[in-house]
């Protein structure tokens, strides 16, 4: 008796798996979503080492300074180290308006302006304004280019303090010598991240469990609403088969093609942007089984409670949204403000991305993310338990 629910559901399981196979267009974008949604996201958010193309306005005003008959000019040396190991390219304009006039146009990324006593006040040992004006709509460029010219004015710094310590100790006579770095710095901290990586190490995690998710929550969904449109359900209410064994094998389809996309995803993070992937392979294939596996109940649950494909899909996008923007996937939960946060901490893909995200990037134990894989199960048996007998009722009643 417990076999044959078992073998009906492997049946139907089988059956979706070959109809997939036999509908070419369906199999590739099978793929082809996941993998677009990865490098969307890849290229979006890049880690600052990766910036090529920058392109800065400079406007010079700088007169220099005269040193033994030469002139120097200390904006040169400044704009050399901001070059310094880039792709950062300068173009100079006559006048600050110019400058600004092809920032607003999208010909340069920014504008580093010199006042005309740059140099003068620098080698006097008095401090200097520069002027870096920056394009806001692009955080991630902008933060690049501020750092980079945080860099040299740090390093310029140093150079002219080095420079105007060593002449002080060659005065000093029986006094105790300055250390150039003592100057710049008394306290010196040693910043050591806990581990290498990147960006993507943070964003990586967070975007292969949400593609688990959609693949949980919107292709059952699609599926049974498809299947409801068409008339098929009611053959298979009225074929020896039953509902559960039908629900069973229609929900062990989807979680094998999504663990399939989900291999692919990762071997693809992991090729291209060289994500960070520390953790044990049978405890991420757990934490992405549960994920799914909870997203399945709730993509059965809306099916339940609509009558056609669109309302489907309408709902579940409702329910996708917020999850893609509260879950910790694109930025970390610190970032949102109390109430919001409050919200994220419902979420089941919150705790998904996390399980997930501390697996893999920093080889969690399974005693580590055990509540949140908890989280997910119970998440996953509330949803059939709810969604199930609407089910039967609404196939039931005929609706």
């Amino acid at each position: 008796m417990v076999l044959k629910p078992l073998n009906d559901a492997f049946i139907v399981a089988k059956r979706d798996l070959i109809e997939l196979y036999r509908t070419p267009l369906r199999l590739v974008m099978m793929f082809i979503f996941p993998v677009l949604i990865i490098m969307l996201f890849g290229f979006m958010f890049p880690s600052t080492s990766s910036f090529n193309g920058v392109h800065i306005g400079v406007v010079n005003n700088d007169s220099g300074f005269n040193l033994n008959g030469q002139t120097v000019y200390l904006s040169n040396s400044f704009l050399s180290i901001v070059k310094y190991n880039s792709t950062i390219t300068f173009s100079n304009y006559s006048s600050f308006s110019k400058a600004e006039s092809a920032l607003r146009s999208g010909v340069i990324d920014s504008i580093i302006y010199f006042p005309s006593n740059f140099t003068s006040l620098s080698v006097s040992g008095k401090p200097t304004n520069l002027k870096l004006v920056t394009n806001p709509t692009s955080p991630t460029l902008e933060e690049y280019i501020d750092t980079k010219v945080s860099t040299a004015s740090t390093v310029l710094s140093a150079e002219i303090i080095n420079g105007t310590v060593s002449k002080l100790n060659s005065e000093l006579v029986g006094l105790p010598k300055i250390n150039p770095e003592f100057v710049i710095s008394p306290v010196v901290i040693s910043a050591e991240p806990i581990i290498s990586g990147n960006y993507f190490d943070f964003i990586g995690p967070g975007l292969i469990m949400l593609l688990s998710m959609m693949a949980g929550l919107t292709a059952l969904g699609s599926a049974l609403s498809r299947e409801k449109e068409d008339g098929t359900i009611t053959a298979v209410m009225l074929s020896p088969i039953r509902t559960g064994s039908f629900l069973t094998g229609k929900m062990l389809s989807q979680l094998i093609r999504s663990l399939i996309q989900s291999a692919v995803v990762v071997l693809l993070v992991i090729l291209l942007f060289h994500m960070s992937f520390n953790g044990n392979i049978l405890l991420m294939a757990a934490i992405l089984i549960l994920g799914i596996f909870g997203f399945l109940g709730l993509g059965l649950l809306v099916t339940a409670l609509t009558k056609d494909q669109e309302t489907s899909q309408l709902l579940l996008n409702l329910v996708f949204f917020p999850m893609l923007f509260l879950s910790g996937v694109l930025y970390p939960l610190q970032e949102l403000p109390g109430v919001i946060a409050d919200i994220a901490k419902v979420l089941p893909l919150t705790y998904g991305v996390q399980a997930f995200r501390q697996v893999v990037v920093f080889n969690a134990p399974l005693s580590s993310v055990w509540p949140s894989m908890l989280i997910l199960f119970l998440f996953g048996a509330v949803s059939l338990v709810i969604a199930v007998p609407i089910f039967l009722m609404k196939k039931g009643s005929g609706n």
